[in-house]
């Protein structure tokens, strides 16, 4: 799955890099919400994001999910139910949590009749179907919304359908059905979010997570995704073999 030719066009805003489709994720889902300054916020987004020689970073984790969204989207995939507010949860996603707490914050303030969509941007970052690990904490996103009328009742219509959440957590798991060379890419990246393990304890916890991760009966839940299953179990069982050969031959690259 080639994504380049989306997310490399010109037009890019003041702080995001070549190649990037973040900035044009964040700028969409603010004209959606009715959010003033949306450059500025970015700029703090862009700031306190991980650097590029990361994996979770805007450039590589989120213009990947989106590059992966548009293509579904170009071959007659039906959109969600609030475009824009997904959008603007895949970016803060992988935005610093008290970043996100805060701009979630700062849009409810400034636009209190978004609440609404706020509240399906935070049911998307906090619920368990579409949560993958390492993103926003459920009671400090949670906290951040406290004071407004944001709580339902449990006969009340949920603030996300059950296949926007279905699809917002497949997008985070995408990479792994990607070609083995993006595979690979992502691999290496996701290697240097540990930089401070050593190679064996790295491998081995590695090794771990994927095993973990193959053990799942069905990785993507929305029919949409369900056919990256194959490949990306392909390309988890060639990693963990990988890794395993690092153990024994005692690699250390």
């Amino acid at each position: 799955m080639n994504m380049v030719e989306w997310w490399t066009r010109s037009e890019l805003m003041p702080g995001e890099h070549d190649g990037c489709a973040a900035s044009r994720m964040w700028r969409s889902a603010c004209y959606a919400l009715e959010v003033p300054d949306a450059q500025q916020l970015w700029d703090r987004i862009a700031k306190e994001s991980p650097p590029d020689s990361l994996w979770h970073s805007l450039r590589n984790c989120v213009a990947y999910q989106a590059g992966v969204w548009q293509n579904l989207l170009i071959k007659g995939v039906g959109d969600v139910t609030q475009p824009g507010p997904f959008k603007m949860a895949l970016v803060l996603r992988h935005t610093p949590t008290d970043v996100a707490v805060e701009l979630m914050a700062e849009m409810l303030k400034e636009n209190p009749e978004a609440v609404d969509l706020t509240n399906y941007v935070v049911t998307l970052l906090t619920d368990d179907v579409s949560s993958c690990g390492g993103c926003l904490a459920r009671a400090e996103i949670e906290s951040s919304s406290s004071g407004s009328d944001s709580t339902s009742s449990e006969d009340s219509e949920p603030a996300v359908p059950q296949r926007d959440l279905q699809i917002f957590g497949d997008l985070e798991l995408a990479v792994l059905s990607a070609s083995r060379e993006e595979y690979d890419a992502h691999a290496k990246l996701v290697r240097a979010e540990y930089s401070k393990l050593t190679q064996k304890n790295y491998v081995e916890l590695r090794i771990k997570i994927l095993n973990q991760l193959i053990q799942v009966p069905k990785l993507y839940q929305s029919p949409e995704l369900e056919c990256f299953e194959a490949l990306a179990r392909e390309n988890i069982d060639r990693e963990i073999l990988t890794l395993r050969e690092h153990l024994l031959t005692g690699q250390h690259d």
